[in-house]
């Protein structure tokens, strides 16, 4: 992945001042950015609206239970793909830990936690995630470059977008990024920004310059790589995430603007023959 990232953002949930401290400068020596929630219910709020890419969360909290707290994140679409480490003060029994998994966290430790048992455990969870956001944003990359995909396109004398008009093609990138964030605010705080209205235009202006899927892909790509050049792992997930709607939607409002304008030239010409037909006729009389 091109560009360099922010440093990994982690959420610290515990209601003891102390051990939440202590683990935060640990945490910040180690490079990582850190913050951090003392109930339940603030952890899920600062959850949604920062996105981190771990949350480090005790059980024992003063309002909702800390598995509770894990399982909400785990079954919302928003939330899901943050890694979760469940830490406790109890002494853990092998149920205890299983509720804990069957919950969605990702580790289950128990106090007091040796340091390098818990660095292992978040570098372990933090690289699987950076590797599958990495991965799938390399395929998007490697499909406008397929031997195949170039042949088919100087076949039909087609040009790639981002050759034969850069600049609009840069316009179209910025747009579609504009498009993205509107997505995220508007699944994570309820609000209408008319996307696909905004998603109708966009594929009618790709017609009208004769752009092509290989174009959307381009432009959907180029996108991805900058929203996720300076974010958290965690929220580059969720703009790929969200961008798959995005692209699947866009391609369908292209593929519509290309039918519909086919059936036109279409009437058109049978217009005309009709109108032909109709002169010929006139004239032999």
């Amino acid at each position: 992945m091109t560009g360099a990232m922010h440093k990994l953002k982690i959420l610290i949930v515990d209601d003891d001042p102390d051990i939440a401290g202590a683990l935060t400068l640990i945490l910040q020596s180690a490079e990582y950015d850190v913050i951090s929630a003392a109930t339940g219910q603030e952890c899920l709020q600062i959850a949604r609206a920062e996105r981190p890419d771990l949350i480090l969360l005790d059980v024992r909290l003063p309002d909702i239970n800390g598995l509770e707290v894990c399982r909400r994140i785990k079954t919302d679409p928003e939330l899901a793909r943050i890694a979760v480490i469940n830490v406790t003060g109890m002494r853990a029994s092998k149920d205890d830990e299983v509720e804990g998994i069957e919950a969605g966290a990702d580790a289950y430790l128990t106090k007091p936690v040796h340091l390098r048992t818990l660095l292992a455990h978040m570098q372990t969870l933090l690289r699987a995630r950076q590797t599958e956001t990495t991965r799938e944003i390399e395929s998007l990359e490697q499909f406008p470059r397929l031997p195949h995909s170039s042949v088919a396109a100087q076949s039909l004398g087609l040009t790639p977008l981002r050759e034969s008009l850069p600049d609009l093609f840069d316009e179209l990138v910025q747009h579609y990024g504009d498009l993205l964030d509107q997505a995220l605010e508007q699944r994570v705080y309820k609000v209408n920004y008319q996307l696909a209205e905004s998603l109708r235009a966009l594929g009618d202006q790709l017609g009208f310059i004769k752009a092509g899927p290989r174009d959307v892909v381009q432009i959907h790509h180029a996108a991805l790589l900058i929203k996720a050049a300076n974010v958290t792992v965690s929220k580059a997930r969720a703009y790929i995430e969200e961008g798959r709607m995005l692209i699947l939607e866009l391609m369908g409002n292209l593929v519509s603007f290309y039918r519909n304008y086919t059936l036109s030239v279409r009437g058109d010409n049978t217009s005309d023959g009709r109108k032909g037909e109709a002169g010929r006729r006139e004239t032999h009389e």
